[in-house]
């Protein structure tokens, strides 16, 4: 008998699509922006994604704030910027861009389907403020702990369009939570909040801070602070190690430019909650998280000449 599974049914009032390889178990909402809200490794009991308590799930609101209604946990993906801004060129020069992008307030197309031993789950979606459509394929084996996630974003304008994309798992902080990168990695700091960096460049995973190091490789949950810093690790690959030795590994190939860190240790909630104790591992192309930032300051972005394509991918292994 196949270990794979498709299981149509609600999660939290809302469509859900719950598919199986045998090691691991996924949940994604196609109304919640293509969410991955479930990423379960049953051989050790182990779900990795982190659920923010305090939020409640309701359909999404294109005009509502992400932060203060929507940060609901899982994964996301952000496109076609990051941070809150404005698109920066013409001809939609000044339009607004909402946080975390405008995926995850848009309702996706989803189908799951299986194809011999591979399951094969399509998402798309059109883009409502500029002319794309970004779709991602996830591909599962059976019986193999391994997700590949494959993305397109097609231009569908006769101009030159500009993005971010940025993956956005969020992952519980607790003691003895550790990042592995291969070294040595270039970091930058984008922001942060209770601490105070004496420079916005460092060599990983030691950031200087106030009068002393803060070392991002093992985060203290009860730091008080939070921070968000790009990396450019020397090999194309980050891995999450649980306290008692799970671990979580991403892979990327194609025109991903950065890994992104986002690390709250109880330093910050948008949504007037207590503050959260979180990470997120997010491959992304460009940097900083504002589109106009990255195009004017940073230099690094996303360019899809007109009527044409991108292609990239991620690899998730758990263990």
């Amino acid at each position: 008998m196949s270990a794979l599974r498709i299981e149509e049914g609600e999660q939290e009032g809302l469509r859900a699509l719950r598919v199986t390889n045998g090691p691991l178990t996924l949940v994604l909402v196609p109304e919640l922006g293509g969410k991955i809200a479930t990423w379960e490794d049953r051989r050790r009991g182990v779900s990795w994604l982190w659920r923010n308590p305090y939020l409640p799930w309701r359909r999404p609101d294109p005009g509502a704030s992400y932060v203060a209604a929507f940060d609901l946990g899982g994964w996301d993906e952000c496109f076609p910027s990051v941070a809150p801004g404005v698109y920066p060129a013409e001809p939609w020069e000044g339009t607004p861009l909402p946080d975390h992008g405008e995926l995850w307030s848009r309702p996706w197309a989803m189908e799951a389907r299986i194809e011999g031993e591979r399951l094969l789950i399509r998402g798309r979606v059109e883009g409502g403020l500029l002319p794309y459509r970004f779709e991602r394929l996830l591909v599962m084996e059976a019986n193999r702990p391994s997700v590949h996630l494959r993305y397109r974003v097609e231009n569908r304008s006769e101009h030159t369009l500009y993005f971010l994309w940025a993956a956005h798992p969020l992952f519980p902080l607790e003691q003895g939570t550790r990042l592995l990168l291969p070294g040595p990695a270039a970091g930058r700091v984008a922001a942060t909040l209770g601490l105070s960096p004496r420079a916005t460049t460092f060599e990983w995973p030691r950031l200087p801070a106030a009068e002393d190091w803060v070392d991002l490789r093992e985060p203290d949950p009860a730091g008080g602070w939070a921070v968000k810093v790009f990396l450019r690790p020397a090999a194309a690959w980050a891995r999450l190690v649980r306290p008692e030795g799970a671990w979580w590994e991403v892979r990327w190939r194609g025109p991903v430019t950065h890994l992104g860190l986002w690390i709250n240790a109880g330093g910050w909630s948008g949504a007037g909650t207590p503050p959260y104790r979180n990470l997120a591992l997010e491959p992304g192309i460009g940097a900083p998280d504002d589109l106009e930032a990255a195009m004017r300051g940073w230099g690094t972005f996303g360019l899809l000449p007109p009527l044409q394509e991108a292609e990239w991918s991620l690899t998730v292994t758990v263990g």
